[in-house]
C-alpha cells in the first residue's frame, strides 16, 4: 500500500484524516507546518507516494510549499491540495500548471477521500 505525507496544521483534522487513511490501508506520516513537511519529505523521499497538502499553513501557503516539495520528492510522487476555505479561484485551478494531481475540498467523506487518492495514484 502507498505511503502518504499528510500536511495539516489543524490537530483535529490531521488526527481524523490520519485515522481514515490508516483505515483505508495507507501508511501515514504527518506534518503540522511547511518546515516540518520539508523535513519529513527529505527524510522519507524514497517512500512517499502521495502528499495531502493543506492550502493554509501557519508558516507558508500550500502553493508556496508545493514547488519545494516537488524539488525534494520523486517525480512520480502525487500531490493533492486540500482546503476547507477554498474559494472559486482554487476550485478550477489548472492542476498541471500548479503541478497538482488533484484538489480536495474539506470537509470530505471517506468515499471521496478514497476515490481522490486512488485516482491520483493511478494517474
Amino acid at each position: 500500500m502507498a505511503n502518504i505525507l499528510l500536511i495539516d496544521d489543524d490537530e483535529m483534522v490531521q488526527s481524523v484524516t490520519c485515522e481514515l487513511l490508516t483505515l483505508l490501508g495507507y501508511d501515514v506520516l504527518t506534518a503540522d507546518d511547511g518546515k516540518q513537511a520539508l523535513a519529513k519529505a527529505e527524510e522519507n523521499t524514497a517512500i512517499i507516494d502521495l502528499v495531502l497538502l493543506d492550502l493554509s499553513l501557519p508558516d507558508m501557503s500550500g502553493f508556496d510549499l508545493l514547488p519545494l516539495l516537488r524539488k525534494i520528492l520523486r517525480a512520480q510522487a502525487k500531490i493533492v491540495l486540500c482546503s476547507g476555505s477554498m474559494c472559486d479561484q482554487y476550485e478550477n485551478v489548472e492542476l498541471k500548471s500548479k503541478e497538482l494531481d488533484a484538489v480536495l475540498q474539506k470537509p470530505f467523506e471517506l468515499a471521496v477521500l478514497k476515490e481522490t487518492i486512488e485516482n491520483a495514484l493511478s494517474s
